[in-house]
């Protein structure tokens, strides 16, 4: 009867939500240690999370991650590996193929079915990022400074499953019967690069005494935007009278922008060169700010820690391909004495107007805050021979309602097991973190050899890993140390 594009319209000219995240999914050690970056971050992981820590070194003064050998995070939401599913299936679905009889009630859609299941409980969002180059320095006098290369992406498709149901395989019925209240979409997207130069160090205390110091760090960022989009706001109704013709609302902006290689009807398959290299719609400036306090001794060890830090403050100003599409319309439609064909293009009056002229456009980066502590357990007398053990917990909240950002707030906590050795070291993390009511395990391992080549792995999503029907979360992080 009437194409799917009913949602299409409102979620995605987005076909090019290929999604990937912020810096915090570039720590694989700290994402996996109850994402507790403001403590656990270091080198060049800490330095777009908490570039404080940056002033505590690593075990040789030069630190590398250049590819192949980097970092590199995604958490990739149950539908992540169907997009393309999800849009050919926007394209080729209809709502019905013809109107139900006395004795037909349901209209079998397998496609439809499958788009609403591949799209509920926010299964489409996904986070990653990706090391392109980076290397910190370390010199006592002087602290510790760090120039990286990243790239970062995210998508949100939050996308109530109330609409969604309407319009599964009861569609056409609902439509004639039913009421759907005003349904409000989260539906955001973004993809840039950062290259960061940031700078830590002691700035109150005496360096490796044992005695409280107080360590300060700053970031300074420049932003390659490649490409963007964002509703705000969205919403869609359906009501019915007895007796009386249907009437359809929707009530939506979305807001755009791409680089010419990033066009939406010509998606690249990866991450190509051409994009890493030159792929803009946009620039910007941001930073990072943070302070550690602790009593750090001549192994930079310290019973306790505490900090505070502010990632990814900033903006990208888009001017490239900066398209709008906006709706304010209400159809009424008897959808009982129309033709398919009648009714069809009624409803294309849903998609809205495109403006490919739209003047540039500001948005925020996803700026977020980190308050952190840690403590060693030897301090209320819990040891394991040959080992450090200590705990480690974490608030993050966004400050901008901006997709790659906790928006509501979340809580981590882990308990870290450390194995200092000169010839093979390693540590290990067991956590959790909370949000949304949503809990998640989190898990860690790392090994160092001969204080040189340094490899972690992470994940913010132990369990789902295991489920067939879940998204993943995992991180790995190379680096060496010269």
């Amino acid at each position: 009867m009437m194409k799917y594009a009913i949602i299409l319209l409102i979620l995605l000219d987005a076909s090019f939500v290929f999604a990937q995240d912020e810096s915090e999914h570039l720590s694989a050690f700290a994402t996996g240690a109850g994402r507790t970056y403001a403590v656990t971050a270091r080198g060049l992981d800490a330095s777009d999370l908490n570039p404080s820590l940056l002033a505590l070194g690593t075990p040789k003064p030069i630190e590398l991650s250049i590819l192949p050998l980097s970092s590199f995070g995604i958490n990739a939401g149950a539908s992540f590996g169907s997009i393309n599913s999800i849009a050919n299936g926007f394209a080729n679905s209809t709502l019905a193929n013809r109107s139900p009889t006395a004795n037909q009630t349901t209209v079998g859609d397998s496609t439809r079915e499958s788009l609403a299941n591949l799209l509920s409980n926010n299964k489409l969002s996904s986070v990653a990022a990706g090391r392109v180059l980076g290397i910190s320095y370390y010199d006592e006098a002087i602290g510790g400074l760090a120039l990286s290369w990243t790239v970062h992406a995210a998508v949100r498709a939050n996308i109530p499953n109330e609409m969604l149901q309407f319009l599964d395989t009861l569609a056409y019925r609902n439509l004639v019967e039913n009421q759907l209240t005003p349904q409000s979409l989260d539906l955001q997207a973004m993809w840039y690069s950062e290259f960061t130069l940031s700078y830590g160090r002691i700035v109150l205390g005496t360096p490796r005494s044992g005695d409280l110091q107080l360590l300060g760090g700053l970031g300074l960022k420049y932003i390659a935007g490649i490409a963007m989009m964002r509703m705000n706001p969205g919403s869609f109704s359906v009501n019915y009278v007895s007796n009386k013709p249907t009437t359809i609302s929707a009530n939506y902006t979305i807001r755009f922008a791409y680089s010419d290689v990033f066009n939406p009807n010509n998606l690249p398959s990866g991450i190509s060169t051409n994009i890493i290299s030159s792929a803009t719609a946009g620039s910007g400036f941001g930073g990072d700010i943070g302070f550690t306090l602790g009593s750090f001794d001549s192994n930079q060890y310290a019973p306790w820690q505490a900090a505070v830090s502010v990632a990814d403050i900033g903006s990208i100003h888009w001017t490239n391909h900066t398209d709008l599409r906006t709706a304010n319309v209400t159809e009424t439609i008897n959808l009982q004495g129309l033709s398919t064909d009648i009714v069809n293009k009624q409803l294309n009056a849903l998609s809205g107007a495109l403006n490919t002229t739209d003047a540039p456009f500001t948005t925020q980066l996803p700026t977020t805050l980190h308050v952190a502590g840690a403590l060693d357990l030897s301090e209320i007398g819990l040891t394991i021979d040959g080992t450090d053990l200590s705990a480690a917990a974490e608030y993050a909240l966004g400050l901008t309602d901006v997709v790659g950002s906790p928006n509501h707030g979340r809580f981590g906590f882990a308990a870290i097991l450390e194995h200092p050795s000169r010839a093979l070291a390693f540590h290990t993390a067991l956590g959790f973190t909370t949000q949304d009511g949503i809990t998640d395990i989190t898990a860690a391992f790392g090994i160092g050899i001969s204080n040189s080549f340094l490899i972690d792995v992470g994940t913010a999503g132990l369990l789902d890993l295991f489920k067939s029907n879940a998204g993943k979360d995992a991180l790995l992080g190379i680096k060496l140390l010269i």
